[in-house]
């Protein structure tokens, strides 16, 4: 596949995805076995009354996303591959000023898990807000649900990226 179609397969994922438009997760960079995704900027992340600018889950939903689509990258094919386990390793407080980007690898596919790695940045990927690991699971076989397949393969009636 070419850089081009991974990034198809990764920007039709999220955009079926409601949460993910919501939040306004976005594709920034897909190639073998890798993504890159952004977290704009946005007012209702940012606690007036407490000291903090991301709420965990927003956090956790963007790396989930990003190793998610580094697991499309990975496959010759798309499959749907239900997270199993997410790590997250809190470094430092973002800045609220800036986007978070998230850089993520699926660094080693079995018949029935794929094990990925992950790093949250701002403004410097070495100095990272978190780094992640999580797995996914593989079903025997993949996805049947071919509908859904259609959507993130490009298939018919398929929305482009």
């Amino acid at each position: 596949m070419t850089q081009g179609e991974y990034a198809g397969r990764c920007a039709r994922f999220l955009n079926a995805q409601p949460h993910m438009m919501k939040l306004g997760i976005r594709l920034i960079q897909a190639e073998k076995g890798r993504a890159v995704l952004v977290l704009p900027v946005q007012p209702q992340l940012i606690s007036p009354v407490l000291d903090t600018y991301l709420h965990g889950g927003v956090l956790t939903t963007l790396v989930d996303a990003a190793s998610s689509v580094s697991t499309l990258c990975a496959l010759d094919r798309f499959e749907l591959c239900p997270t199993l386990d997410l790590r997250i390793d809190h470094m430092r407080t973002p800045a609220q000023s800036q986007p978070l980007y998230v850089s993520a690898e699926c660094y080693r596919v079995t018949r029935s898990v794929l094990f990925t790695r992950a790093s949250v940045y701002q403004d410097d990927p070495e100095r990272p807000v978190a780094y992640a690991i999580a797995t996914f699971m593989r079903p025997e076989g993949g996805s049947i649900e071919s509908e859904f397949r259609r959507l993130i393969e490009g298939g018919d009636n398929a929305t482009t990226a």
